[in-house]
C-alpha cells in the first residue's frame, strides 16, 4: 500500500506542475452519497488561532468553489488519532506516528462548511502481524470529512482506491485534488 502513496504523491506533484501551466482549467461533477460504514468520529484538536492561518494560506477556490488547502501538523494528528480509534491500534503502530509523506490531500468546501481529507498511513516497524493484515487491501488509506469545527468521521478506503473514494467524495473535491472524477475504463465496482 505504501507504493499507491508515493505514486498518488508523485500523480500530486504532476498535477501542480501541470496546472501551473495552464491559464484557466475548470472542474464539474456532481456530488455523490456517501454510505456510513467503518466510521470513527473523534474530538479536534486544532485552535481556532491554527485554523485561521489555515484559512489565511488557502489557494484560491476552484470553479465549484472547493478550497484545496494546506493541512497543519495539528490537523494531520487529528487525522492520526481518527484513524487509529477506528482500526483499534496504537499510535505507536503508524510508521512516523501519522500520515505517510507526501499523502496526505485537505479541502474544505464553503457551501457546506465541510472539511475533506484522504491520508494514508504505514504501520511501524514495531507493528504487530495483526496489525500489518490490517493494512493490506484499502485498510491503509482514511478517506474523512468534518463540518465546521466538529470531529472528523473517518472511513477506511478501499480496493480499487477510485470506487471508494467517487462514493465518499464529492466530485468536485477530487476535481480540486487533480484526481479522476470520472470511472477509468475496465474498471469493476
Amino acid at each position: 500500500m505504501g507504493a499507491i502513496g508515493k505514486s498518488r504523491g508523485i500523480l500530486a506533484g504532476i498535477a501542480v506542475l501541470a496546472a501551473a501551466g495552464m491559464t484557466a482549467c475548470s472542474a464539474n461533477g456532481t456530488p455523490s452519497s456517501s454510505g456510513q460504514t467503518n466510521v470513527q468520529t473523534t474530538t479536534p484538536a486544532t485552535t481556532a488561532s491554527a485554523a485561521a492561518a489555515q484559512s489565511a494560506a488557502a489557494p484560491s477556490p476552484t470553479p465549484s468553489g472547493i478550497q484545496n488547502l494546506v493541512i497543519s501538523t495539528a490537523e494531520k494528528s487529528d487525522l492520526a488519532s481518527a484513524f487509529v480509534a477506528l482500526k483499534g491500534i496504537s499510535l505507536s503502530d503508524l510508521s512516523g506516528g501519522g500520515p505517510t509523506p507526501g499523502s496526505t490531500y485537505y479541502a474544505y468546501d464553503p457551501a457546506t462548511n465541510t472539511y475533506w481529507a484522504l491520508a494514508s498511513f504505514e504501520p511501524s516497524s514495531a507493528a504487530s502481524q495483526s496489525v500489518l493484515v490490517g493494512f493490506q487491501d484499502g485498510g491503509s488509506m482514511g478517506m474523512f470529512r468534518k463540518t465546521g469545527a466538529g470531529s472528523w468521521q473517518v472511513e477506511l478506503g478501499g480496493i480499487p482506491a477510485w470506487c471508494a473514494e467517487s462514493q465518499f467524495f464529492p466530485l468536485p473535491v477530487l476535481a480540486a485534488w487533480s484526481m479522476p472524477t470520472t470511472k477509468p475504463a475496465g474498471l469493476g465496482c
